[in-house]
C-alpha cells in the first residue's frame, strides 16, 4: 500500500498518522531507551539526530494541544533524560555513565539546551513547541544564559508560590532563572563585567540575588557591594519553607552553602531560630541602607510570607521594634513569631537595666507558654515550638548557654533578696513572712503580736489587711514563687530525661539558688567518668554515696541527674530503702520511677515494640494527654515525638479500622516504632538509647493505663504495681508492720481481728476469707499526712498506703461502718 504512488502514500500516511491536524492529535511514539540507542550507536546504527529527537521530541505529552494549559516539571520528563541535562548528576547511573562522558552525548545534549531556550526566548505570551521542555529542564546554562533570560524577562514579577498556570511567561523564565548556575569556571570576576554591561537595573539583580542565591556572589561583585552575598545567605537561612520547590541538587548546594555560615542545623533555622553573629557581621559588613534594599528584594527568598519572619528578626535585633507593641501582640494575638523575636530584641548597657529587661522577657516567655494548655494538641505543639526557639533566642542575646541555664539564671534572680532569709511586712501588730521551706516551695507565715509580748500564730491573714498594696504584693510573690518551684521541678525533670551535663561550677552555683538548693539537695547525681554517685553536699562541692565520705567534686567535673537505668545495676533498692529512712521528698520521681527495659521477644524483632499491640484507647482523652508530654497528634501522620539530641522520632502507629467495625469504636495501639533522622530508617530497639526507649515507653504506658477503654484496669499497670509494692515495703519497714506482705499484685495483712488482701492496682480491700470492705477514701484528707519520697500528687498511692496501715492497726479502728464489716455486723446508718 506505501508503494503505489508518492500522492498515494503520502494520502496513506495522513490517514494512517491522524488526519485531525486542526485538533492537534498526534499518535504517542515509543521511543527505545537511552542506553539502547547507545548500543545503537555503537553499532552505527543510529545517529546524533536519533539522540537529539528522543532528548527533545514528544514523550509524555503526546496526547495534549501544545496551548493547553498544564503543570510541567520535570517529572514528566522520562528520568533518564532530566538524568541527562542535569548540572550535578548525584545519583549514579552506571548504564548511561558512558554515554554522558562520550563527546557525541556531551555536546548533543548541550545542543538541545541551547534549541529548547532559543525557541522559547523568541515566545509572548502564548506557549510554544518548547514551553513544555522548557519548564521540565533541570538546568538551563550558566552566566550567558542567565542574562539572556533576564533580558527577556524584562520588568515582570518573579513567581514563587503554587503554580496556576504551568506555561505561562513567567512560570517557566522564572523557572529558567532559577535553574541556571554558573559553571566553575565563571568565577564572580569573570561574570561581574558581562552582568554589569546588560543594562539591568539595581533592584532586579537583587532580587535576582534573591530568587537564585546561587547568583548572589557575582552580583555582588557586579553592584560593587561587599558583603550582599553573606546577607542574600542569612535571608534565605531564616526564610526558607518546606513546601519551597527548587530541584535537588540545587537545594544541596543551598544547603551546604548556608552550614558553612551557621553552626545552627537547618531544621532549627525553619523553627525559627537566629544565628545572631552571622547577622551582626552581615549587616555590618553591607550597611544599613543597602541592608533595607535587600530586605525589600526578600519576598522573593520564599515560597510565601515567610521572609516576613526574617525581616522581623532583623528589625528586633536591629532595635527597630516597638517592645510594648510586641508584648501586646503576643499578649493579645498570641503572635508566635513575636515570641521568637522577642529574645532578639537589643538589650540595655547597664547591669542591672540589662538583668531586668531579660527577667521582664523571660517572664512574658512563660507567661504565653502557660496560656497554651487551653488550645488543642497540634496548637499546642507550634506555640510550644515557638516558646522553645523565642527562649533560645533570648539565651543567645543574654549570653547564656542554653534556656535551661537561663530559666534557673532568672529564676534566682526573682527570689534573689529570699537568700539572705524572710521578706516581711509588719501591719497592725500583724508581721507576715514570705520563705521558702524544704521543698523548695512559698510559704506565708502570719504572726500577732500580743499585749503581753507573746506571739500567736494565725492559720491565715486576716481580711482586712489582705487590702494592703505590701500584703498584696507579697502573696502575690508567693503565687508566683509556686509557679516558678513547679516549673523548676519540670526542668530538672527534662534535664535528667534529656540526660543533660552539668558541670561541678555549675552545680556549685546553682546550691546558692533559694528553690534549688532544697530540690537539688534530694536528686541522685552520677559523674560518668569513675561511676561516682550520690546527693550533693557542701554547696554541690561532693557527692555523697549510701556510705562513707563524701565523694569531692570539682569545678571541671561534668555530672548529670541520675536515671533510673543507671540504678539498675548499683543497689537500687538501697538508695530506695535509704530515701525513706532519710524522709528525702524528692521533687519528681527519680529513684521510685518506673524503668522499662526491652523484653526478649523486642531484643529479637527487626524493629520497633509492640508491647501495647491490641490496647483500646479513648482518642480525646488519649491525645490530651499526650499533648501535655510533648507529643505532637497529627490528623495525617498519627502521633509522633521527636528527640532533637538523639535525631529519632517515635511513631505510635494505631491500627487501621477503615471499612470495619473498628472504626465506630476507639483507637487500637499497634506497635512503636524508633526512627533514626540520618539515614531515615526504622531502629530496633537495642540501638535505642536506653533512657529514651523507657521514657517512651513510660508515656505508653501511661497511656494504655489511663485512656483505656474496655475492662483494663487503669491503675494495674505493672511498672505502677511494682514501684507501690516497693512503697510499701519500706513503709512497713519504716513503721515496724511485721504483720504486712507483699505478694505479686497484693499486699497480705495478718490483722488481729482479720487478714485482708490490698490491690496494688486498684486499692480494692477484701478479707480472707471474706468478701469486700467498702473503704471509701477522702484524698484532701490524706494529702501533706502519707509520707511519699516524691513531690508528685499521687492520691492512688496514697491511698493503698494508707488502707495498709489501717488495717494492720485494725484493732484501732472505730469508725463504725468500717468496723461493722470487719466484725461481719450489719451495718447501721444514720
Amino acid at each position: 500500500a506505501w508503494g503505489a504512488s508518492a500522492a498515494a502514500a503520502e494520502k496513506l500516511k495522513q490517514q494512517f498518522l491522524g488526519e485531525a491536524a486542526a485538533n492537534y492529535v498526534r499518535l504517542p511514539r515509543s521511543r527505545p531507551g537511552l542506553r539502547d540507542w547507545f548500543l545503537a550507536f555503537q553499532a552505527k546504527a543510529a545517529n546524533e539526530h536519533d539522540l537529539l529527537d528522543m532528548l527533545i521530541g514528544q514523550w509524555n505529552d503526546a496526547y495534549f494541544r501544545p496551548t493547553e494549559q498544564r503543570y510541567y516539571y520535570s517529572e514528566q520528563m522520562k528520568p533518564e533524560i532530566v538524568w541527562l541535562f542535569r548540572r550535578a548528576r548525584q545519583q549514579r547511573r552506571p548504564e548511561l555513565a558512558e554515554l554522558a562522558n562520550h563527546p557525541l552525548g556531551q555536546q548533543t545534549v548541550a545542543a538541545a539546551r541551547e534549541r529548547i531556550l532559543a525557541v522559547e526566548l523568541q515566545r509572548g505570551d502564548l506557549p510554544t513547541v518548547a514551553t513544555p521542555r522548557a519548564r521540565a529542564l533541570p538546568y538551563s546554562g550558566g552566566a550567558q544564559s542567565l542574562i539572556r533570560l533576564l533580558r527577556a524577562f524584562g520588568r515582570r514579577n518573579f513567581v514563587r508560590g503554587y503554580v496556576y498556570d504551568g506555561v505561562s511567561f513567567e512560570v517557566v523564565f522564572s523557572h529558567l532563572i532559577q535553574v541556571s548556575y554558573p559553571s566553575p569556571d565563571e568565577t564572580p570576576e569573570v561574570v561581574a563585567p558581562s552582568l554589569r554591561d546588560t543594562g539591568i537595573g539595581k533592584t532586579r539583580l537583587l532580587e535576582t540575588a534573591a530568587y537564585a542565591p546561587h547568583w548572589a556572589a557575582h552580583i555582588e561583585a557586579a553592584l560593587g557591594w561587599p558583603g550582599l552575598a553573606e546577607a542574600v545567605w542569612w535571608f534565605h537561612a531564616h526564610t526558607r519553607e518546606p513546601g519551597w520547590r527548587v530541584e535537588q541538587d540545587i537545594r544541596a548546594a543551598w544547603a551546604a552553602e548556608i552550614s558553612d555560615h551557621t553552626p545552627l542545623t537547618a531544621d532549627d533555622l525553619l523553627d525559627g531560630a537566629v544565628d545572631v553573629a552571622w547577622f551582626r557581621r552581615a549587616h555590618e559588613r553591607l550597611g544599613a541602607a543597602r541592608w533595607q534594599e535587600l530586605a525589600t528584594a526578600a519576598r522573593y527568598t520564599t515560597t510565601g510570607n515567610g521572609h516576613k519572619r526574617a525581616q522581623l528578626f532583623s528589625a528586633a535585633m536591629l532595635g527597630e521594634l516597638d517592645p510594648g507593641e510586641l508584648r501586646q501582640r503576643i499578649q493579645q494575638k498570641r503572635f508566635q513569631d513575636g515570641v521568637r523575636a522577642l529574645g532578639l530584641l537589643p538589650l540595655s548597657e547597664g547591669k542591672k537595666a540589662r538583668q531586668a529587661e531579660i527577667l521582664d522577657r523571660y517572664l512574658l516567655l512563660q507567661e504565653f507558654g502557660a496560656g497554651s494548655r487551653r488550645f488543642g494538641s497540634q496548637r499546642q505543639n507550634s506555640e510550644r515550638l515557638a516558646l522553645r526557639i523565642g527562649m533560645e533566642n533570648l539565651a543567645r542575646t543574654a549570653g547564656y548557654a542554653d534556656p535551661i541555664r537561663l530559666e534557673w539564671a532568672m529564676e534566682q534572680e526573682a527570689v534573689a533578696d529570699l537568700a539572705a532569709g524572710p521578706v516581711t511586712v509588719t501591719a497592725e501588730g500583724v508581721t507576715i513572712s514570705l520563705v521558702i521551706n524544704a521543698l523548695g516551695e512559698a510559704e506565708l507565715g502570719v504572726v500577732r503580736q500580743l499585749a503581753d509580748g507573746r506571739q500567736k500564730s494565725l492559720k491565715r491573714v486576716p481580711a482586712r489587711l489582705k487590702k494592703l498594696a505590701e500584703v498584696k504584693a507579697l502573696t502575690g510573690r508567693k503565687t508566683a514563687i509556686r509557679q516558678q518551684a513547679s516549673r523548676t521541678r519540670r526542668s530538672l525533670e527534662e534535664a535528667m530525661m534529656r540526660g543533660d551535663a552539668f558541670s561541678g561550677g555549675e552545680l556549685q552555683a546553682l546550691s546558692q539558688h533559694p528553690v534549688l538548693r532544697p530540690m537539688l539537695a534530694d536528686l541522685l547525681f552520677v559523674r560518668d567518668e569513675d561511676g561516682a554517685l550520690g546527693y550533693p553536699v557542701d554547696d554541690g562541692r561532693g557527692l555523697q554515696g549510701l556510705a562513707g565520705a563524701p565523694v569531692r567534686v570539682t569545678a571541671d567535673d561534668e555530672l548529670r541527674l541520675a536515671h533510673p537505668h543507671d540504678l539498675l545495676t548499683r543497689d537500687w533498692h538501697q538508695w530506695q530503702h535509704d530515701c525513706f529512712q532519710a524522709g528525702r521528698i524528692q521533687p519528681f520521681r527519680q529513684i521510685f520511677r518506673e524503668l522499662y527495659v526491652p523484653t526478649p521477644v523486642e531484643i529479637s524483632d527487626a524493629q520497633g515494640t509492640r508491647r501495647y499491640a491490641g490496647q483500646e484507647i479513648n482518642p480525646r482523652r488519649a491525645h490530651g494527654l499526650l499533648s501535655q508530654r510533648g507529643w505532637l497528634v497529627h490528623p495525617y501522620e498519627g502521633i509522633r515525638k521527636s528527640f532533637h539530641t538523639e535525631q529519632i522520632t517515635v511513631h505510635i502507629e494505631m491500627m487501621y479500622g477503615a471499612g470495619t467495625a473498628a472504626a465506630v469504636g476507639g483507637e487500637t495501639v499497634d506497635a512503636i516504632n524508633f526512627i533514626r533522622w540520618e539515614p531515615w530508617q526504622s531502629l530496633p530497639v537495642t540501638e535505642v538509647p536506653p533512657r529514651l526507649f523507657s521514657e517512651v515507653m513510660r508515656d505508653v504506658d501511661l497511656l494504655v493505663s489511663v485512656a483505656h477503654l474496655g475492662r483494663v484496669d487503669p491503675e494495674s499497670s505493672q511498672s505502677s504495681v511494682e514501684f507501690r509494692a516497693q512503697l510499701v515495703r519500706e513503709t512497713a519497714a519504716l513503721l515496724k508492720l511485721a504483720n504486712v506482705t507483699v505478694q505479686t499484685h497484693h499486699v497480705l495483712i495478718s490483722g488481729q481481728r482479720n487478714d485482708y488482701s490490698v490491690h496494688l492496682g486498684s486499692g480494692v480491700v477484701h478479707q480472707r476469707p471474706g468478701g469486700y470492705v467498702c473503704m471509701v477514701p477522702v484524698h484532701n484528707a490524706q494529702r501533706g499526712r502519707i509520707f511519699l519520697p516524691f513531690v508528685d500528687r499521687d492520691p492512688k498511692s496514697a491511698e493503698i498506703i494508707a488502707k495498709v496501715v489501717l488495717l494492720a492497726n485494725d484493732w484501732k479502728i472505730k469508725d463504725p461502718v468500717i468496723l461493722a464489716q470487719l466484725l461481719n455486723r450489719p451495718v447501721q446508718l444514720g
